[in-house]
């Protein structure tokens, strides 16, 4: 009995520590389901239930995925990341808003569950030990958005900015450090507001005393934006509008409608120029899934998935701190969206996109700007 026993504990010992207690790998999803970046959490799970969809196991196990609501809140935040780390996560994808990112930073941070964003681009996301992201940030898209206007010699500048977001602030802080760079390019005027705000009449009235040749609103989500263009063209502005990434959903054109032609804002891809070869199984998987076009932040997420897993495989465990350790050595994987590589401050290196909406709705490829 005593040598059935000790063969037994041999047995369990050598059993990989996460097949013994769980038939699943549990991959934490912090998004804010609910409140005013909603839309921008739902586009964010799109991207990780087709990816979950097309490849469902890591490990020779199925993947399990723990939601967490983080609410729009930065409090909620704190206590969405907290309840992932108590249900057992091996890791966390997330968050949409870079805000909410810092929110839940310092918990992942405390318990060492690594973290892994698809598309927070404010530079301190990473500035710990466990966070990293496969998108550009905000310090290159903020800078190549000014650069772009300068290029196209729009010279009076005029921002509508969201105060409350990091995202927004930090893109515009950016945006006006490159536009200060060149001689007889100005900030006209600065005005702010927060994302619960509808009426921006008075913001647009006080802007466009000084005829700017086009208006820069960075935003923590689409709709503001949309607000925003919506008013100001009916204010008799025909000026370019321009935006980041977050302007790169549906809710721009929904909501402002044909008044969204001319606006301009940078994004992480283009649909129709492929980036690798497995551009076209994300591409023709989301359209037959969720019959519509995708976002960039759909892809991104999509890629952050299979970046994760890949790095789950490559560490050969669940154990926390390998997986982090084999997330920041991504080097040349091979997402939908591009090839992955990160660097010594666990961000990618990767270009921004620019895109025009078109009078019905379409975004249209301008350029593409290297790092």
């Amino acid at each position: 009995m005593r040598k059935v026993l000790a063969l037994l504990i041999v047995a369990l010992l050598i059993v990989p520590a996460f097949a013994l207690s769980e038939d699943t790998i549990k991959i934490g999803i912090f998004e804010p389901i609910t409140g005013s970046y909603a839309g921008g959490g739902a586009m964010e799970v799109e991207g990780y239930e087709l990816a979950k969809e097309l490849y469902p196991t890591v490990l020779g196990l199925p993947v399990e995925f723990v939601i967490a609501d983080n609410k729009s809140d930065k409090v909620e935040a704190t206590n969405a990341a907290a309840s992932l780390v108590s249900s057992g996560v091996v890791a966390v994808l997330g968050s949409y808003s870079s805000g909410l990112s810092l929110a839940g930073a310092d918990v992942f941070t405390e318990a060492q569950i690594p973290a892994l964003s698809g598309t927070a681009t404010n530079p301190m996301v990473t500035q710990n030990d466990w966070y990293a992201r496969i998108c550009f940030i905000d310090p290159f898209q903020g800078t190549m958005l000014a650069r772009y206007a300068v290029d196209q010699g729009y010279k009076k500048i005029a921002i509508i900015q969201e105060i409350e977001s990091e995202y927004a602030i930090g893109l515009s802080t950016y945006f006006q450090q490159e536009v200060a760079k060149h001689e007889g390019y100005e900030i006209t005027s600065i005005g702010n507001f927060v994302n619960t705000d509808q009426d921006f009449s008075t913001l647009l009235t006080d802007a466009l005393k000084s005829e700017p040749d086009i208006i820069m609103t960075p935003v923590g989500y689409a709709p503001s934006a949309a607000l925003i263009v919506k008013q100001a063209r009916e204010l008799g502005y025909t000026g370019p509008i321009f935006g980041g990434d977050t302007l790169d959903a549906p809710e721009l054109y929904e909501i402002a409608g044909e008044y969204a032609e001319g606006v301009i804002f940078t994004t992480f891809y283009d649909s129709a120029q492929p980036a690798t070869e497995k551009t076209s199984e994300f591409l023709d998987a989301y359209r037959a899934k969720y019959g519509k076009e995708p976002s960039g932040t759909n892809i991104m997420c999509y890629d952050a998935y299979l970046c994760l897993l890949n790095a789950i495989e490559t560490a050969g465990s669940t154990d926390s701190t390998a997986i982090r350790d084999a997330i920041f050595a991504t080097n040349g994987f091979v997402g939908a969206a591009g090839v992955i590589t990160l660097d010594e401050n666990h961000d990618a290196v990767r270009p921004v996109v620019f895109k025009e909406i078109a009078k019905d709705g379409s975004a249209n490829f301008l350029a593409l700007v290297e790092p």
